[in-house]
Formats: structure tokens, C-alpha cells, sequence
């Protein structure tokens, strides 16, 4: 590599010798896949976003609240306090990513034939439920008026010239190779991101387990399926609960299984008590 650093992260210097070998020996990201499925109950986030569209936010305030926000809003905390997560391995290093980003999939109707819109926001550490609900309105709003984006206009470009979609990923993959591709151009693709996210809750679909990409940097692939209901226990009792299951594919080395196992718990925890996303983390706890 020509650069150690790259545009969108830092590589990490200081870890344990098993840590800094593991990228050597399991070189690819599908190699080294771990697979996490977990029945989240949402009952508590199902109200909480209820009641936030009751108080009457404006919509170019803060958008809509949903579900699927408080998903997101609780993955975002939770890479904020456990980093770890936000780390990618590109050939023998790893790094550590500059800033939070979330990757997904915007259908643009609930058709077959209805094209596809990627959206790519980005998030702060320190950004609360509020701020990643107005972000995440922006993103779709975006993708669904078809408005293109740089990395759109890049696709289109590859499409239309002869033998344009080899040459200018072949070009790319070097600069990359290399650490010097466009900072534009990582920013615009939706695959450079901390989590990709696939919602196939919101087209009544169970949850695969997914894949990760080779292509960009993304460690984490995370799938929502659809909205159902079980018998949990509550205190002396059983209650009928509304649950979502959601699906991890994971780079297992970014972190070791202890790690990802107290984050899948913050995450539930938040999911739980939404209410925990509003103010904003206190950031000196992190131990990294």
C-alpha cells in the first residue's frame, strides 16, 4: 500500500499480535463472516414512535418517526460506544473509520417493476434519535425523487461506454489497492459504510442471513424482517409481544465474539428503551 491512511479511516497500530495477523490468514471478508439472529422486541419502540408522530413534529423538522428509525438510531449509538464495530480490514490492515455511516436499500413503490435508490447518511457519534430520524427522512426523500448521485452518475458513465464497467472498476480497485482513490468517490458509494442495512420488514419478508460485500468496506450487514407477535414471559405471567427478527453478518476480524456479543446486548437494551436515544452519549466511557 502507498498510504497507510486512507481517506476514510485510519489504520489501527496498536493491536495484539492475533489480531494483526488474523487479516493474513482469513483474507477475505466472506471468509471470515459470523452469522448473529436475534428476535428484538419492539413493542416499546412501536409506542415510543406512535407517540412522537401524536406530539405533532413537524416533518421538515425532524421527519417521521418509525420503526425502523429507532433501528437505526440504536445501531448508531451502539457503534458509538462500542467502536470496534465501526472497523474494517482492507488487505492486511485494519482500520479504523473516520465518522458513522449508514447504508440502505429506498424502494421507490412497493412494486416489482419500481426501481431502486441507494441511500448513504451520514451520522455522528453523538447524534441522538432526533438527528438520525430528520437524517434518515432526508436520505429517503432523496432516493425516491430520483435525484442522481455521484455514485449514480459514475454507474451510468461505466454502463454506456465500451468496455467501460472492466476498465474504470479495474482503475478503481487499484487506487484502492493503493489508498488513493477519490475521497468523492468513497463518500458517494454506498458499499464504504459502517452498516448496510436491508429493511425487508417494510415488504412483509423474513430475514436471510446476508452476505458481505467485497467491494467497499462495509463489516456489517444487517437484515430487519417483518413485524410478529409471540408469547413472552413477564413477571409471573405471559404476554403477547410484538417482535421484529433481525439478522448480523459480521468480519469477525474487527473484534472477537465477547465484543459483539456485549454490543447485540447494548442494541436490545436501546431497542427496548428508546427513550435512552434521546440525549446524547457520554462519549467518555468508551475504553478503546
Amino acid at each position: 500500500m502507498l498510504f497507510y491512511d486512507r481517506s476514510d479511516g485510519k489504520r489501527v497500530r496498536a493491536l495484539r499480535s492475533f489480531d494483526a495477523i488474523l487479516p493474513y490468514v482469513i483474507r477475505k471478508r466472506n471468509e471470515a463472516a459470523v452469522l448473529f439472529s436475534k428476535d428484538v422486541d419492539v413493542e416499546a419502540a412501536m409506542v415510543y414512535a406512535r407517540s412522537k408522530n401524536a406530539e405533532g413534529i413537524p416533518k421538515t423538522e425532524r421527519g417521521r418517526y418509525s420503526l425502523f428509525g429507532v433501528l437505526v438510531a440504536a445501531v448508531v449509538r451502539t457503534m458509538a460506544l462500542k467502536p470496534r464495530l465501526n472497523r474494517f480490514v482492507h488487505r492486511h490492515g485494519v482500520y479504523q473509520r473516520s465518522g458513522i455511516a449508514i447504508s440502505f436499500i429506498v424502494k421507490k413503490s412497493f412494486t416489482e417493476a419500481a426501481s431502486e435508490g441507494h441511500a448513504k447518511i451520514r451520522l455522528r457519534p453523538e447524534d441522538g434519535i432526533a438527528e438520525v430520524m430528520e437524517k434518515i427522512s432526508a436520505g429517503i426523500e432523496t432516493a425516491r425523487l430520483g435525484e442522481s448521485s455521484p455514485d449514480d452518475r459514475e454507474y451510468g458513465l461505466a454502463h454506456s461506454l465500451p468496455f467501460g464497467k472492466a476498465i474504470i472498476t479495474a482503475v478503481f480497485r487499484i487506487l484502492d489497492r493503493f489508498n488513493i482513490a477519490p475521497p468523492s468517490m468513497v463518500e458517494a458509494d454506498p458499499l464504504f459504510t459502517s452498516v448496510y442495512i436491508a429493511n425487508l420488514g417494510s415488504i412483509g419478508l423474513d430475514t436471510p442471513y446476508h452476505h458481505l460485500y467485497e467491494w467497499g468496506s462495509a463489516s456489517v450487514f444487517m437484515v430487519v424482517g417483518r413485524i410478529f407477535q409471540k408469547e413472552t414471559r413477564r413477571g409471573a405471567g405471559t404476554e403477547l409481544r410484538h417482535f421484529v427478527n433481525v439478522k448480523f453478518t459480521i468480519d469477525e476480524r474487527i473484534a472477537e465474539g465477547i465484543y459483539f456479543a456485549h454490543a447485540m446486548a447494548l442494541f436490545q437494551k436501546l431497542v427496548v428503551k428508546p427513550e435512552l436515544l434521546e440525549a446524547s452519549p457520554d462519549l467518555s466511557e468508551v475504553e478503546e
